[in-house]
């Protein structure tokens, strides 16, 4: 009997030190709330999540990379808020238009639609009483990067830009994707050249302004939907080297070591060649991928969806990106910047 009672407590405790543990993980030292934006272009819903006790130093826009992204990225963005928070700085992010609660299409917009989406949002955080005369950083991943140096180009009223493995031009990335996808699947070199012509053909049609019913008549692509390809259509000559010149404040240029999706070195070689030396400044994180998510369990989808649920504030994504955005905003926040 007493050993019964003893399970049972040893039961409960584990229980409820997971309960625990899930509870911490899943709560994050800053306020947050939920916001709606009315712009020029249509309202667009989001959060805002602020220092707790700190007096708001800044501010940060976070500018989504690729896909319908909600404003927190189902929960993915909240650990990088938080470190920004215990730095004094107040993040902002909404649901790209046509998610959740904003007006419009993510699929109907060129980037010159994306960047004007965060320049309306800029106006509205420089009226709110708790963001005036504060600064200004943008953060943005991936397809970001054709997004934030068109807002950056000729602007001084930005104190700086984070810009986490961005491409710099369109077709250079989806052919780099290709190859290291190809040479993921250890495809031989007939597949290889296969693949890369079925690619051309289907660009070729998308340069030339074939019509959608064209393009699914010449090509075997039934995934592709007629959103997705008119976006593609008009998204797909995009290369950002000419607004990378013009940038006139710093940048902070983070990239994965492992990088399958955007070639992490011709983004710093570009960067490198195109933005003036005291502007730039480059961290590449070992270990990780695209994602930068912790290298542990970035080859495991069922690891990444339990540790989103269960552990996202310190096991989701890796700990060196973490502390070194972290970082950048504890050095912005200094009398010197």
């Amino acid at each position: 009997m007493k050993k019964r009672i003893w399970l049972i407590i040893a039961v409960a405790a584990l229980i409820f030190s997971a309960a625990a543990f899930v509870f911490y993980e899943n709560s994050y030292n800053m306020n947050e709330k939920e916001v709606v934006m009315e712009t020029a272009n249509g309202t667009l819903s989001g959060i805002v999540t602020m220092p707790i006790k700190e007096p708001i130093k800044g501010i940060v826009l976070f500018v989504h990379g690729d896909g319908p992204q909600n404003a927190t990225y189902d929960g993915g963005y909240r650990p990088l808020m938080e470190r920004f928070a215990k730095q004094g700085y107040a993040s902002i992010s909404w649901d790209k238009p046509g998610v959740g609660e904003s007006e419009g299409n993510w699929l109907h917009q060129s980037m010159d639609d994306r960047a004007t989406e965060v320049e309306n949002v800029i106006k509205w955080a420089k009226k709110e009483p708790d963001f005036q005369s504060k600064q200004i950083i943008l953060w943005g991943a991936s397809q970001a990067g054709w997004v934030i140096p068109k807002v950056m180009a000729d602007r001084t009223d930005i104190t700086a830009s984070i810009l986490v493995g961005p491409a710099v031009n369109w077709m250079s990335q989806g052919r780099y994707y290709t190859l290291q996808t190809l040479k993921e699947a250890d495809a031989s070199n007939e597949q290889i050249q296969k693949t890369l012509k079925k690619e051309d053909e289907q660009n070729k049609l998308l340069i030339e302004g074939a019509a959608f019913h064209t393009y699914q008549k010449n090509t075997d692509d039934q995934e592709m939907t007629k959103d997705r390809f008119e976006f593609i259509q008009k998204n797909m000559k995009a290369d950002a080297t000419l607004d990378i010149k013009r940038i006139q404040s710093t940048t902070y240029l983070i990239l994965a070591q492992n990088d399958r999706n955007v070639d992490s070195a011709e983004t710093k070689r570009i960067y490198e060649k195109e933005l003036a030396p005291k502007w730039l400044h480059v961290q590449t994180i070992e270990g990780v991928e695209h994602s930068m998510l912790n290298p542990l369990i970035h080859h495991s989808n069922t690891l990444i969806t339990l540790t989103a649920i269960a552990a996202p504030k310190d096991f989701l994504l890796s700990q060196a990106y973490l502390d070194h955005c972290e970082q950048i905003l504890e050095k912005l926040k200094t009398p010197s910047h």
